[in-house]
């Protein structure tokens, strides 16, 4: 990376006359954005590996460190340069996604690996900053040339991050741009194509350079991907910021906590005012939220529909709370309601909400809602996913929404992982080679129905396959399938012998008209995907 002698002001780039206040370069810059923070998570993870997380001496040092590191490809010093307390919930998931590709036969590739085809280049780089408040600077790039070089195969691997985009034809990309202040001068190489132009960067009603967020934590400076999408929202909303001021205690207990959330929950759809939710909170998200307090608040207090005044200083009491706290990851604490009792209270007039485990209900009232209504796949999932999470917080705990977010995710992760390799390469892959293999477990005839049992593949996921093999016929036969618990969850997947997804066809005879379905071979295989129970499928000619 090279720097600029002379921070002064420079001529224009030579473009085309007349920038333009395109919207599509923030779609482009968003794109770029996307592939540098789909790798965040690689790059939390060498956070583990190292225990010196001081930050760096100053806002604009935490930038250009952090374009440096991104052009080293220096991942260990990427990662520290993030703020802690945006990555520490990453590292336990990314090594649940290191286990999840090794049993899809991706074996010794890190989230890293795929970003391997990338490279930056970087040079006359100027950087600016302004404070926006105590702890957190904009830094803005007012000046800098970035080549981005793209190959082909990660193109490919990248081609769900751009739609609309087919990566053969696309093959390797390289993308230079050169920015001074709010133009961007920008020139897109690709196989077959070249594309240049020249854009201004306008976000709300302002014309900038664009910028990265800086946050101080614990005397040191780190870029913050949270920050920087909150800032590109505010100024796109015309949100005004506020310092956060310390936080709030933590409360003693888990248990605490999980009170002291629901109470800043009621209060704040009260009185539109989210820092009340936002105090009972731990992790960035109470930090981010009483930061842009005063744009939320604005928002909350425009819309019509966001009216909870009840009129009165507590709407709801908690009379009851009965809840289980079990050890989740990384010393955070899941907190299960298992019974709760409440009164809630408008114009004088009071009722009282009970939950046993099971169902809700108004005392008085004889309509409940009840969560084994939905069957066993619906307590399945409350059992593993009806819990919030508790993190260790300003000397005592906070409920962390985003902490829960991620903890739910690596339960499934988990759940996935533990699946059978054939049944996760079919849902994952769409490669249905090794279920196509199976020994059927049942046959199905021309105008026949059979009725199977499908098996739940983990204790969180009740559903599973079953195989069956379908007799041979000259005519096109389709097929219909519904699962005795829940009907609607069932599908069937018409495949050859070597897993090959076959398609539905259609002929027309002069004498019966249409017919629709499958064209069935000796070594046509249905694979059948439903809840897990029995599960009737039923052939028909068309």
């Amino acid at each position: 990376m090279t720097y600029s002698s002379n921070p002064g002001p420079v001529a224009p780039q030579p473009g085309p006359p007349g920038p333009s206040r395109n919207p599509g370069l923030l779609k482009a810059i968003a794109i770029v954005a996307a592939i540098v923070l789909a790798a965040t998570g690689g790059f939390a993870v060498n956070r583990l590996l190292v225990t010196q997380v001081n930050g760096a001496s100053s806002a604009t040092n935490s930038v250009k460190d952090f374009l440096g590191a991104l052009e080293d490809e220096d991942w260990t010093r990427l990662g520290l340069l993030l703020p802690p307390d945006e990555t520490d919930q990453l590292a336990g998931l990314i090594g649940d996604i290191g286990d999840l590709q090794s049993k899809l036969g991706s074996a010794g590739q890190s989230p890293i690996d795929q970003f391997e085809g990338i490279s930056v280049e970087i040079s006359d780089l100027r950087l600016t900053s302004e404070a926006v408040e105590a702890d957190l600077t904009k830094v803005s790039i007012e000046r800098a040339t970035i080549i981005l070089k793209i190959d082909a195969r990660t193109i490919e691997s990248l081609a769900d991050l751009v739609p609309d985009v087919d990566p053969a034809a696309v093959g390797a990309v390289e993308i230079e741009v050169s920015i001074n202040g709010p133009e961007v001068t920008y020139k897109t190489t690709t196989a077959d194509d070249v594309d240049t132009g020249t854009e201004t960067a306008v976000v709300g009603d302002r014309e900038q350079a664009p910028f990265l967020m800086s946050v101080r934590r614990d005397g040191g400076w780190f870029v913050s991907p949270t920050f920087t999408a909150a800032q590109y929202t505010a100024e796109e909303l015309g949100w005004q910021t506020a310092d956060p001021g310390p936080p709030e205690a933590g409360y003693d207990s888990p248990e605490q906590a999980l009170t002291g959330f629901v109470e800043g929950l009621v209060e704040t759809l009260q009185t539109a005012d989210v820092t009340h939710v936002a105090d009972a909170m731990g992790g960035v998200e109470s930090r981010l939220l009483k930061t842009y307090a005063p744009g939320i608040n604005a928002e909350l207090d425009a819309d019509s529909d966001f009216d909870f005044d009840f009129g009165i200083e507590s709407p709801v009491t908690i009379d009851d709370l009965d809840v289980e706290v079990t050890r989740g990851d990384n010393d955070q604490a899941r907190v299960r309601i298992d019974k709760f009792e409440a009164t809630l209270r408008s114009e004088g007039t009071g009722a009282t909400v009970v939950f046993d485990g099971d169902c809700i209900r108004t005392v008085g009232e004889s309509d409940q809602g009840c969560i084994s209504d939905g069957g066993p796949s619906a307590e399945r999932l409350y059992g593993a996913f009806g819990h919030v999470v508790a993190v260790p917080a300003d000397g005592g705990w906070k409920i962390s929404p985003v902490a829960t977010y991620f903890d739910w995710v690596a339960i499934a992760q988990r759940a996935i992982s533990r699946v059978d390799a054939d049944l996760l390469k079919a849902v994952v892959g769409l490669d249905f080679s090794g279920l196509a293999a199976r020994d059927p477990a049942a046959t199905i005839g021309s105008g026949d129905e059979v009725t199977v049992d499908v098996e739940a593949v983990s204790p969180e996921i009740y559903a599973g396959v079953s195989v069956v093999d379908p007799q041979p016929s000259p005519e096109l036969i389709d097929y219909s399938c519904s699962a005795e618990t829940q009907p609607g969850l069932c599908e069937i997947i018409v495949v050859d012998g070597s897993g090959r997804r076959q398609d539905r066809d259609s002929r027309y005879d002069i004498d019966t008209g249409y017919q629709f379905g499958y064209e069935i071979a000796d070594d046509t295989r249905l694979i059948v995907l439903a809840v897990a129970g029995p599960v009737v499928i039923e052939s028909e000619r068309y």
